[in-house]
């Protein structure tokens, strides 16, 4: 198995990768709740979406940790 050698980040790249981050760990702690529908579920999995792209559009891939 061969490693992917991650690089640095600018600024703008660690802030929205922790958006990023925080908005999977929201996603999974809210689908973890007794209270999760089908409304929320699609805000989380937009908010995620919403993030990805931001981290897509800056630049970011697999060496980035994405």
């Amino acid at each position: 198995m061969q490693t992917i050698k991650q690089v640095r980040k600018t600024p703008a790249q660690k802030q929205a990768f922790d958006a990023y981050k925080n908005a999977e760990r929201q996603f999974d702690r809210y689908m973890g709740s007794v209270f999760a529908n089908a409304h929320g579920q699609r805000q989380h999995e937009d908010r995620v979406t919403a993030a990805y792209q931001a981290c897509k559009r800056l630049g970011m891939g697999m060496e980035h940790g994405l």
